[in-house]
């Protein structure tokens, strides 16, 4: 019959006891799903038996009863540094450890101890020469120590310790968002493990009474205030080291004052920043080495963006892609930086364009050399009737008509030469259509100005290369401006020309005018065969064109080429 008095000293034992049972109890309620959590509830559940069976050790009367519930305790003694590890972990990312059934090797030894404690009796191997001791305000078991005792007690702290060390680790020496979160856990363990090693080493404030219970309260509500506040089994960096610190992508997360809460090493390898101590500092610090970069991360309208940084010599490409955090009420906390290396995807991109161009080029090829082969089918066509006007008219000896005839088939050849040979120029110069846009466009200018004496006034905007166009666009945008030039060149009478250009997300617009004699539009244009085939041009590429004429006012043909955003990203 078990002998149980009331002491007034067993008060701390039983708050501290009831605290960590609500909270065992509370997260097995509502957090049971989150990582950590099992560990977290057998730890709370393992240091209430050790502080209600204090409590009880120490209301007992009796020695059998004390003893009882002193062996009791040694289940707490035995397994919370197992079930503290555990928790600590899975904290600190090695979980995949804690999930291995290999983690029963650490409950052998225990185990072992446990059962050498209920047996006591029987060899003395834990405790020996135990007795009554009344000389305090209220009895105890006197007893000395046999040598798996210390056994136990060395296995017991080198748990602690290895926890320490996870916990320090987190704390100290990663520069990570769950710094709060670790410093909670660390506390509070060391409030159970510091109490009990100062009372095995008899350095503690009560020599006749182990007081680490009573630390099981304050203990529980400082890792209380890691789950309430910071959010311990909401944020658990689970496997973080092998994910965020080796992923290849840059990682940092901002708070609302662009200060860094946390960066992982391929965000400061992009960035060159290399402190590891990220405490306070602020997003300019740390990508001040970049300014495409830092104006990405300061600008909260930003969302996506790419920047450009040269190593070694060689241009590196990056996205970057930036996203709001939202706490549980959906108000915003921070942001998200995610940054991918895509050089290798523009490299890749970039040769595809040159296949296409490639094709392009070769496709207009073959179209001007249909082009030569019917125009000069009609010239031949035209000087052979021409030829058999001659020969019929020498026949009949009107030799002024036959002159007048001669001269206009001269004409006339002399202008089919001229065509052929511009069509022949076309054909076989490959660096105007391999070079940019820009670079074929001066030199078609160059060309008109050097057979027609006429200077063109040009009107581009500054910067603009015309590289991101996709290939047919730019080909047969050239190759409408060249026409619209040589129709000036042979028909015009001009002494002013004007290009223009203008450019957006949405389109690019050309404007050619001259101040020529101008024609007929309604009367002229289904005649006019060069004009057709700018039309045609147009209509390939999907560009409306449009033609402005009055009779000695000159001509005005204006382009206008819809253009995708994302291929053609000049502003």
């Amino acid at each position: 019959m078990m002998q149980i008095q009331y002491i007034p000293y067993i008060w701390p034992l039983i708050v501290s006891a009831f605290i960590s049972l609500s909270l065992g109890i509370f997260v097995m309620l509502k957090r049971r799903n989150s990582k950590g959590a099992l560990s977290f509830i057998l730890s709370m559940f393992v240091v209430t038996i050790w502080s209600s069976g204090n409590a009880l050790e120490m209301a007992s009367v009796d020695f059998g009863t004390k003893l009882f519930w002193a062996n009791v305790q040694y289940f707490a003694y035995c397994y919370s540094p197992l079930t503290l590890l555990a928790m600590c972990m899975e904290f600190t990312g090695y979980d995949r450890w804690v999930r291995s059934r290999k983690i029963m090797w650490i409950a052998v030894i225990p185990t072992i101890i446990l059962i050498l404690v209920w047996t006591d009796g029987l060899h003395g191997l834990m405790r020996y020469d135990m007795h009554m001791d009344y000389s305090g305000s209220f009895p105890v078991i006197d007893k000395k120590y046999g040598p798996a005792f210390y056994i136990h007690a060395l296995y017991s702290h080198s748990l602690n310790i290895l926890t320490w060390i996870l916990l320090i680790r987190a704390v100290f020496f990663k520069n990570t968002v769950y710094r709060k979160q670790a410093v909670s856990l660390l506390a509070g363990m060391s409030l159970i493990v510091i109490p009990n090693i100062l009372y095995i080493s008899g350095l503690g404030p009560m020599k006749r009474f182990d007081i680490t219970p009573v630390f099981f309260g304050p203990a529980g509500i400082i890792i209380a205030l890691g789950i309430f506040r910071y959010k311990l089994f909401d944020l658990v960096p689970v496997a973080r080291a092998a994910v965020i610190e080796n992923m290849d992508a840059g990682v940092m997360v901002l708070d609302l004052q662009n200060r860094v809460l946390d960066i992982n090493p391929a965000f400061r390898r992009i960035a060159g920043y290399n402190i590891r101590n990220i405490d306070g500092i602020k997003v300019e610090e740390v990508c001040e080495k970049v300014p495409g970069l830092l104006k990405t991360c300061t600008d909260r309208d930003i969302v996506h963006s790419e920047f450009v940084i040269n190593k070694d010599g060689m241009p590196m490409i990056y996205e970057v892609f930036l996203s709001t955090l939202n706490d549980n009420r959906g108000i915003p906390s921070g942001r998200l930086i995610l940054i991918y290396d895509i050089t290798q995807k523009k490299q890749e991109q970039r040769r595809y364009l040159e296949q296409q161009w490639k094709l392009a080029v070769t496709e207009e090829r073959e179209r001007l050399a249909r082009d030569l082969h019917d125009d000069l089918g009609q010239v031949l066509g035209f000087i052979n009737l021409q030829a058999q006007g001659i020969r019929k008219e020498l026949a009949n000896a009107d030799i002024d008509i036959v002159s007048q005839k001669l001269d206009r088939l001269v004409h006339v050849s002399q202008e089919a030469h001229n065509d052929i040979r511009e069509y022949i120029r076309s054909i076989r110069n490959t660096e105007v259509l391999t070079k940019d846009f820009v670079a074929g466009l001066i030199k078609d200018i160059n060309s008109f100005e050097e057979q027609s004496g006429l200077r063109v006034k040009l009107d581009i905007p500054s910067g603009y290369t015309g590289e991101e166009l996709k290939p047919d666009i730019r080909i047969n945008t050239l190759n409408i401006i060249r026409e619209a030039l040589n129709n000036i060149r042979k028909h015009a009478d001009a002494d002013n020309v004007y290009m223009g250009f203008t450019v957006s997300k949405e389109q690019l617009c050309v404007t050619v005018e001259d101040d020529g004699k101008g024609f007929d539009i309604e009367t002229n244009l289904a005649n006019r065969y060069g004009l057709n085939i700018m039309r045609e041009r147009a209509s390939e590429i999907g560009a409306q064109i449009g033609i402005e004429s009055e009779p000695g006012k000159g001509c005005c043909i204006s382009l206008e080429v819809p253009l995708d955003g994302e291929e053609n990203k000049w502003k």
